[in-house]
């Protein structure tokens, strides 16, 4: 009888309903809570509790505090790398315990990204498209007792995404709401050439990235090979264009494509940004010398 009673449970695992037996999906964590003190190990906490065998990714805790902008190019150079029902939890948040809003964006790939709705999740909106996103106001989804004001890391976002990666469908945690975006301004072609800007510093290399795609510098034109006439700032500079750093000898500059397709500028082991005092957000005008 034992053995017959060991049987029928084995045979009920086995036809249980797929939601019963899922296991929680991933959850890449970013802050700028640094990690001197014991913050992110309270939201993980908070997460685990909810759901032990959640798999949880410290993407980074070093984000520049308060600094969105950069939040936000740190989960759109990751996430995609993700399978789909990743949740990406963000708390950069120079807003919190305000009016802002909380908020929960299911992207057209499938990731569902969780945070304060203040801009964070501007480039992933733009490269993955929205399929739906809620304001998170269902409280039953937050931790127990009374949230604080000032760390909704713990007592709601993280919470959130521990449901979520455990199954909690999405709608369930509020109404409709239109995700707030950053005034992001691609690269353009002007007069015969492009204007874009620096989108972010590679640290620690010192490496420059634009936000140039490879592909407008087809329509220069212009290929790997040729020399570049690249203005920064009041700065002006003729950089050959190279597939690979070791294309020109070490310490010279150069410009080659980055690993996320990118128009950057770089120095054969050495700091581009530092040599040249290169900041984000700086002007980069790019035309061609094929032909002088």
């Amino acid at each position: 009888m034992r053995a017959l009673a060991l049987l029928g449970a084995l045979v009920g695992v086995a036809c249980a309903p797929e939601a019963a037996r899922r296991e929680p999906a991933t959850v890449l964590f970013l802050t700028d809570f640094g990690v001197r003190d014991g913050a992110v190990a309270a939201c993980k906490g908070v997460m685990w509790e909810i759901a032990p065998a959640l798999r949880i990714v410290d993407l980074t805790h070093d984000v520049p505090p308060y600094d969105i902008e950069t939040a936000g190019e740190v989960i759109e150079q990751a996430l995609p790398f993700y399978p789909e029902g990743t949740v990406a939890v963000a708390v950069v948040d120079p807003g919190v315990g305000s009016e802002r809003k909380a908020v929960a964006i299911l992207t057209s790939r499938g990731h569902i990204l969780v945070g304060p709705d203040n801009g964070l999740f501007t480039l992933v909106m733009q490269t993955e498209g929205v399929e739906r996103a809620v304001e998170l106001r269902e409280t039953r989804y937050f931790r127990p007792g009374q949230t604080s004001f000032t760390f909704h890391g713990r007592d709601l976002f993280a919470p959130v995404a521990a449901h979520l990666a455990a199954g909690t469908p999405l709608d369930s945690l509020g109404p409709p709401i239109v995700p707030m975006r950053l005034d992001v301004r691609p690269a353009r072609i002007a007069d015969g050439r492009i204007e874009g800007s620096v989108r972010y510093i590679e640290d620690p290399f010192g490496n420059v990235v634009t936000d140039i795609p490879a592909a407008l510098l087809d329509s220069l034109p212009a290929r790997s090979g040729d020399s570049l006439e690249v203005r920064l700032g009041a700065r002006t500079l003729r950089l050959p264009w190279r597939n690979t750093f070791t294309d020109v000898p070490q310490g010279q500059a150069l410009a080659l494509v980055h690993s996320r397709g990118l128009l950057s500028f770089s120095v054969n082991q050495g700091d581009f940004a530092s040599r040249f005092s290169v900041k984000r957000k700086d002007p980069v005008v790019v035309r061609s010398l094929r032909g002088t």
